[in-house]
């Protein structure tokens, strides 16, 4: 396949004529043409709409499909080229669940952009489940997940615990920082996130886990939004319940019989490629300054 072919489709696309595209890559219409009479020659298929009258640029259907196989291809070219001009670059796909990536990793990410601007870096949101099976297929360098489980090909370590609170609104009854009794807790004004399920066990031994008037959330960050009434309340990890003190008037109450502690698995492939473990070695000392510093946040991998 002619590379020069591909650019002067795709130029002939962005441009919307054959005649603009000739400005823009300084060469005459007929070079145009037989470039792209050569690739569909190459191709066998049609990739412009041709007839008297038609001015703008038309893609046939082939065309359509193609544009998007020659998008990707440009961009795959531009990164042959970054490699040869400037050798192996980091890269790192790392992915985890939405509350750690709002509230306790972007300082991580931050730091990361700030001290390593080379690293190519993607950041994705995904529930627990989805991680395991991206590690396997090395889709994934590093997640952070609240789920452990066995898998042949992953790695589960502890990255972070912590104990879990009550989060509510002030009200000007209760006091922030005096315990309180799971049972005092009305069923029908939780905003409940299964956190695990250990979490979970302990929950259903506290209240009938089908109380209709409750608000189940799949997510913890959501908790911010609904939580609009004093008599509303949620449990949630300290770390996210001291997070939100400076976003609002909410109050923090510990529990007299706490479920088990929230827990945050870290995972990566047991072989990873050479580039993925220069990257998540980077991670990982990040991770031991940035956290241990922090006693919230202890970085226990």
């Amino acid at each position: 396949m002619f590379p020069h072919a591909i650019a002067t489709f795709l130029e002939i696309v962005r441009t919307g004529s054959q005649s603009a595209a000739a400005d823009r890559l300084n060469l005459t219409q007929t070079s145009i043409s037989k470039r792209i009479k050569a690739l569909e020659d190459e191709l066998g298929m049609q990739l412009l709409e041709r007839g008297k009258g038609i001015r703008q640029v038309r893609l046939t259907p082939s065309g359509e499909e193609f544009l998007r196989i020659a998008e990707q291809w440009q961009l795959l070219s531009r990164e042959v080229e970054i490699l040869s001009a400037q050798g192996p670059r980091l890269s790192l796909t790392i992915a985890a669940v939405d509350s750690l990536n709002v509230f306790v990793l972007p300082r991580l990410y931050r730091e990361l952009h700030a001290e390593h601007p080379a690293m190519k870096i993607e950041i994705l949101t995904l529930h627990s489940d989805e991680m395991y099976e991206k590690i396997e297929q090395r889709k994934l360098d590093l997640a952070f997940t609240l789920r452990e489980r066995s898998s042949p090909n992953v790695n589960v370590d502890v990255f972070l615990t912590s104990p879990m609170v009550v989060l509510g609104l002030q009200d000007g009854k209760s006091k922030p920082g005096k315990k309180v009794r799971p049972q005092d807790l009305a069923a029908d004004h939780e905003l409940f996130v299964p956190w695990g399920r250990q979490f979970d066990a302990w929950h259903d031994h506290w209240w009938d886990p089908l109380t209709p008037s409750r608000i189940k959330l799949d997510s913890g960050y959501l908790i911010l939004s609904m939580l609009h009434h004093p008599d509303q309340w949620a449990i949630v990890p300290r770390w996210l319940a001291e997070a939100t003190l400076s976003r609002g008037p909410y109050m923090i109450r510990e529990l007299t019989d706490p479920p088990p502690p929230y827990t945050c698995y870290r995972l990566s492939h047991k072989q990873p490629t050479a580039g993925a473990a220069r990257s998540i070695a980077i991670v990982d000392s990040h991770c031991e300054r940035i956290f241990d510093r922090d006693a919230r946040l202890p970085y226990l991998g």
